[in-house]
């Protein structure tokens, strides 16, 4: 509004008392600014129509994570992290998760899976894996509590979030807003309980929090 005001009063001057040669080329900056600052917001508005129009399109989507130690059924918050949501719930389709394994597991605090690496037999690269592109974080206000699903990431937070995720096993505010929570259990919390209690290994700990026997994914089904 102010300089809005600057651009009124300088061509009031020009119109009814004339201005100097300096007067009138502050006037054309202030207009210039001003333009490229709308040019800027417009940008703004269109990235977050097209985020808006994401999360409507996923709105009601879930996922039946099929183990063998059961079914975990999923939903999600397209809202508050739309990215994230069209991230696993498209990877689940084209069955990227198919046959991996929850290759991280600790009780109490969560259990990872997702990492590509663990459709292979080799133990020593669980974790290490993940697709081409990663995706930006989208941190947001849902408490890490039993049942969330959210998004795994390496230490540094400007390299982004892949395809590693992990579902709370117990309560971890020190996670909130260093991760990406995207969804939650709805059904099949006595599955990740029981996942949680499997033996993990302690005898080389290269292998630590690694289930001696395997937690397979075997598919994921997407629904609506």
């Amino acid at each position: 509004m102010k300089k809005m005001l600057i651009i009124v009063m300088s061509f009031s001057i020009l119109v009814f008392g004339g201005c100097d040669n300096k007067e009138f080329e502050q006037m054309k900056a202030d207009k210039s600014k001003l333009a490229e600052e709308n040019a800027k917001l417009r940008k703004e508005l269109v990235k977050v129509e097209k985020l808006n129009f994401l999360a409507e399109k996923l709105k009601g989507v879930k996922v039946k994570i099929v183990t063998n130690m059961g079914d975990i059924d999923c939903q999600f918050y397209p809202e508050k992290a739309p990215i994230h949501v069209w991230n696993f719930i498209t990877r689940a389709e084209s069955g990227f998760y198919d046959n991996t394994k929850f290759h991280r597991i600790i009780p109490g605090f969560m259990i990872q899976g997702g990492d590509p690496n663990t459709k292979e037999d080799n133990p020593l690269m669980y974790g290490q894996g993940g697709p081409i592109v990663a995706i930006p974080h989208e941190f947001n206000e849902i408490h890490h509590r039993a049942g969330i699903l959210s998004m795994a990431r390496v230490s540094d937070p400007s390299m982004g979030a892949g395809s590693q995720f992990f579902i709370m096993h117990g309560d971890s505010p020190h996670l909130d807003n260093q991760y990406t929570v995207f969804g939650e259990v709805v059904a099949g919390m006595d599955v990740v309980n029981n996942i949680a209690a499997v033996e993990t290994n302690r005898a080389d700990p290269r292998l630590q929090n690694q289930p001696v026997k395997p937690v397979v994914i075997k598919k994921m089904l997407v629904s609506r």
